[in-house]
């Protein structure tokens, strides 16, 4: 991905969600900056938290607000595309709920119920082919 450092709230980058090959990263001088910024961002997919704090003293408090509002919260590691493993998940306006690609298929499909009587011979021909044909 590109890299763009140093990233600071007035720039556009720093607003709008990312979806190509682009890392903008920012730092923040204490924790009260990084929670004025998430009560203004308008996203919730993803939030990435770097910390070697082990004890969950200052990571912890972090971690609870994030919660309120993104999907996902990475520990000590990027961002990443997600659906294959687990559920993509977002807050605010960005990807509301939660889908997974079972969950993703199910919302562009119609499902559709066939019933027959399993004591129609031709019936059960019928549905037997419609079963190989669908599989």
């Amino acid at each position: 991905p590109a890299v763009l450092y140093p990233v600071r709230p007035s720039m556009r980058v720093f607003q709008e969600e990312q979806f190509g090959p682009v890392m903008p990263i920012a730092t923040f001088s204490d924790v009260e900056e990084v929670h004025t910024a998430i009560k203004d961002s308008w996203n919730g997919q993803q939030a990435a938290v770097f910390t070697s704090d082990t004890t969950g003293k200052s990571s912890g408090p972090m971690i609870d607000r994030l919660s309120t509002v993104v999907g996902r919260i990475n520990i000590n590691t990027q961002c990443a595309r997600s659906p294959d493993s687990f559920p993509f998940a977002g807050r605010r306006s960005s990807a509301m709920g939660t889908m997974s690609i079972v969950e993703a298929l199910k919302g562009f499909s119609v499902e559709t119920v066939v019933s027959y009587s399993a004591s129609n011979d031709l019936s059960s021909l019928i549905a037997n082919g419609l079963d190989k044909e669908s599989n």
